[in-house]
């Protein structure tokens, strides 16, 4: 029997709502965001996703014992299979399925911003398209990047090691099929 992501790792998945396209508060330019919150950081054109998650995490999760769950979801995530990053964004949330979801509204888009943004000298802004070169790695950095160091700023995440170049052409697709 197939487990559900939702369960596994209930605090990462309401977390990372804001970050789906259908929930989350949309992209933000810098201009537009340095506009109208003069008092943040910019953190990119995810940075009102971000912040919302963060918001949302000092909201409902910010007690000792619930950001050591936390901790130990990511810890248990990053040293899982791909199965267990299939099922984060695939259409029935189940470990496993390979079937995303629609990527106008899925992790998908997001996590290509992210990786043409971590890259921008090998991949130029919005030029990955989600539906057909979306890869389980550009989820991971994503996680990392939007989740992990915004969470836990300053500290490692064990066994996760930072893709060193956006070139899609060196991501094994295989994993996806």
């Amino acid at each position: 029997m197939q487990e559900l992501f939702s369960k596994k790792y209930t605090l990462i998945h309401s977390l990372i709502k804001p970050l789906r396209g259908e929930w989350g508060p949309g992209l933000s330019a810098e201009h537009s965001f340095q506009k109208e919150f003069p008092t943040k950081c910019y953190l990119g054109r995810l940075s009102l996703c971000i912040y919302e998650m963060l918001d949302m995490y000092q909201q409902f999760y910010s007690s000792d014992e619930t950001r050591e769950r936390l901790r130990d979801e990511f810890l248990g995530l990053f040293d899982s299979s791909n199965d267990h990053w299939h099922g984060m964004c695939s259409t029935s949330l189940l470990m496993g399925d390979k079937k995303l979801e629609d990527c106008e509204y899925g992790l998908q888009p997001n996590s290509a911003i992210c990786w043409a943004e971590t890259f921008p000298d090998e991949v130029k802004l919005y030029s990955i398209d989600p539906e057909q070169e979306f890869h389980i790695d550009m989820l991971k950095l994503m996680v990392k990047r939007c989740m992990w160091d915004v969470l836990f700023p300053g500290e490692t995440l064990p066994g996760y090691k930072e893709p060193t170049s956006g070139d899609l052409s060196l991501l094994d697709y295989s994993i996806m099929k």
